[in-house]
């Protein structure tokens, strides 16, 4: 169908403000982009292929991150990470089940104290089928820097993934999968993968959420 994404334009506002645009530079010297989201003082989350390239090197040589980013607008400027996490299923194994990270900022950067951060929220299956979820990050094939919404429910879930018609494109990977409830923003997935049959998010099942917390 077609692209339904939103154009975020006041990217200073919460949440917008604690998604990051990502600019990668991989082990072997090649350059990426992605996204991330604040989820405390010094922490991003973010997918594991972000962080982790099984095919140029392994972890990421360094990572600008850019809260808020609106094109050429950089209004909290940028701060670039060296420190990543993720884990084995990723880094050794390959699976795409486990396809999510971290970027640990210096300790002169505490984002998220000044511009704050996400909620997330380990649910159940029945909580999350059909489950109306938002994904904003910074896509690829848009003007270059800048932050892209779009919003529908959840139409499959398997133990470790989240499958949704949200438009996406590469770049997101990273992005937050959150729902917006009671007035309050809880991610619950970290979207990975696009495909045809669905695009989809690593789920923050209990393992996940206690490696974030």
């Amino acid at each position: 169908g077609k692209d339904d994404r939103v154009h975020v334009k006041g990217t200073t506002r919460y949440p917008w403000r604690t998604i990051c645009s990502l600019l990668i530079t991989a082990k072997d010297g090649s350059r990426w982009i992605g996204t991330g989201w604040l989820v405390g003082h010094r922490t991003l989350i973010t997918a594991g292929h972000v962080v982790y390239m099984h095919s140029r090197g392994g972890w990421a040589k360094k990572i600008e991150v850019i809260p808020g980013r609106d094109g050429s607008k950089r209004p909290y400027e940028s701060c670039t990470s060296y420190t990543f996490r993720s884990v084995k299923g990723w880094t050794k194994n390959k699976k795409r089940s486990h396809d999510y990270g971290a970027i640990i900022l210096p300790k002169n950067c505490p984002y998220g104290k000044r511009l704050g951060y996400f909620g997330y929220a380990n649910l159940g299956l029945t909580s999350l089928l059909g489950l109306n979820v938002n994904v904003s990050g910074y896509p690829g094939d848009k003007p270059r820097g800048t932050q892209w919404w779009h919003a529908r429910r959840v139409k499959f879930v398997t133990g470790r993934t989240l499958v949704y018609n949200i438009d996406t494109a590469g770049g997101q990977s990273g992005s937050p999968v959150w729902r917006f409830k009671n007035g309050k923003r809880h991610a619950v997935g970290i979207h990975t993968n696009g495909s045809s049959s669905g695009n989809s998010a690593t789920r923050i099942t209990k393992p996940v959420f206690n490696n974030i917390k």
